[in-house]
């Protein structure tokens, strides 16, 4: 069939091919517990006979696939680098000295807050969350279940700073990213989106702060918290030098080094302290960056703990991007998210209505696609002219893109960055979600900000017209 035999999908047929791949995948996880990764490859079929009846091949489509891995295999190559710190940090005793610091000194009143504000603080320096959660966070994690947290609540904070640091460093592949869809300098884009974030912060800080003192008053295992401080200290060598590999990591990113090549020499430089300053075995400890570090512990809490990371941790998760970018590259080949997106769009006209249409629609384009960065390209390509027809600043749309597509991942049970961290920390998505206080604040500031007309910068007058006759002028020229 030739191209211009194919149909565009009417908005009801978009709909339920949408509802269909939904149901498909949400009944195979939720009732018959068959595996995500599995269920987002098959539903590729299922979208190839929708295509079909609007006149597409499926090596059209398979273009559509490869276009939108193509664009994915970036995150999965620094998954696999962070799969191989995260081995080698173990193996060098840089994650085990971390948590070491953390039982004695960290107190169970301020760790809730601390460890918000030390994964923020990571996050942003650094400019990546996954990395920020395997490392520092595998350390808060030891740190909290030796004081006694419930480790959804501790996964929450870990998550929620790491999320806010990400998406508020000018060093973030999404920052970067978003900024350059919309058009906007990216230290715009951050200093616009800083007075959203640090309302919801606040916010989040003073409700684990109370938490935090509530907990205080209740008994801490002192007996599990000794046993995990002798468990550390009979394995690893707890000293200062254990903590370089990640001073290495912090030096590289700050430098601007292309992340996949700090990681991977902070992996190395973790295998040097491990062999050279500790003693350990070369082979043992270099091929922790591939099956991950296996210790035999007393203590059932450190074996859990520790007893992780490496390059092949990461496949699951690896699949699940591919797979799911490859759904979201066929759904945009036959045009069925375009055309349920743009109706949704057109119905936004003030700015309550443009925010929320933006928020819905990251929402909406992550849950179909699982992927963080198609949604963030997508509601950014699509809304960004509906702000500038308002004579809203692209800034305002830069920002909204993020609150959703970028915040709303962790909230996206089958998306790569709720499942990594859920993998990660050891953490099951539904006892960490009902605690991610920032991620559920910042698009309410967004709305609140857009109904009130507060911190929505507009054109002038001059400048709106200015672009209106140019809008005139170029579409009226032959």
């Amino acid at each position: 069939m030739s191209t211009s035999e194919k149909k565009t999908p009417s908005i009801v047929f978009a709909i339920t091919a949408l509802l269909s791949v939904v149901t498909f995948i949400a009944g195979g996880m939720f009732i018959f517990k068959l595996k995500l990764q599995l269920l987002m490859f098959f539903s590729w079929l299922l979208v190839a006979i929708f295509g079909k009846m609007l006149g597409h091949t499926y090596n059209e489509l398979e273009k559509g696939v490869f276009e939108m891995i193509n664009k994915a295999m970036g995150a999965c190559i620094i998954l696999m680098a962070v799969g191989a710190l995260i081995g080698a940090w173990i193996a060098s005793g840089t994650v085990p000295t971390l948590i070491y610091a953390g039982l004695n000194i960290i107190t169970p009143q301020f760790f809730l807050v601390t460890s918000l504000l030390l994964c923020s603080v990571t996050s942003l320096v650094t400019g990546t969350s996954w990395g920020t959660i395997g490392t520092v966070g595998l350390a808060l994690m030891g740190i909290g279940n030796g004081l006694g947290f419930d480790p959804g609540i501790t996964a929450s904070t870990i998550i929620c700073g790491a999320f806010f640091g990400d998406k508020m460093s000018p060093l973030s592949d999404t920052t970067n990213m978003v900024a350059a869809v919309t058009q906007v300098p990216v230290m715009t884009h951050v200093r616009h989106m800083f007075f959203t974030m640090t309302p919801a912060l606040i916010i989040s800080l003073i409700i684990y702060g109370v938490m935090g003192l509530q907990h205080n008053s209740l008994q801490v295992d002192n007996q599990q918290l000794n046993l995990m401080l002798v468990g550390i200290n009979e394995h690893f060598n707890i000293s200062f030098i254990a903590a370089l590999p990640m001073v290495v990591v912090f030096i590289l990113l700050l430098r601007r080094t292309n992340p996949v090549l700090a990681i991977s020499c902070g992996a190395l430089a973790g295998i040097f302290v491990a062999v050279a300053i500790n003693g350990a075995d070369l082979n043992t400890s270099f091929n922790a960056m591939w099956g991950g570090y296996k210790g035999s512990f007393d203590d059932p809490m450190l074996t859990k703990l520790l007893n992780r990371g490496g390059m092949t941790s990461m496949l699951g998760i690896i699949v699940l991007v591919i797979t799911a970018c490859g759904l979201g590259g066929m759904l945009r080949t036959t045009g069925i998210i375009g055309v349920v997106l743009d109706g949704m769009a057109k119905r936004a006209t003030t700015p309550f209505t443009l925010v929320g249409t933006t928020l819905i629609t990251g929402y909406a384009t992550l849950m179909l696609t699982a992927s963080c960065y198609f949604a963030n390209v997508m509601t950014g390509t699509l809304m960004t002219p509906l702000f500038r027809k308002a004579g809203l600043k692209r800034e305002n749309c830069s920002r909204v893109v993020e609150d959703a597509a970028t915040l709303g991942g962790p909230l996206v049970p089958w998306s790569s960055n709720s499942l990594f961290p859920a993998q990660m920390l050891g953490v099951a998505y539904s006892a960490f979600a009902p605690w991610c206080f920032l991620l559920y604040l910042t698009p309410l500031v967004s709305l609140t900000y857009a109904y009130f007309n507060i911190n929505m910068p507009r054109h002038t007058e001059d400048v709106k017209l200015a672009t209106e006759a140019k809008q005139i002028l170029s579409s009226s020229t032959p």
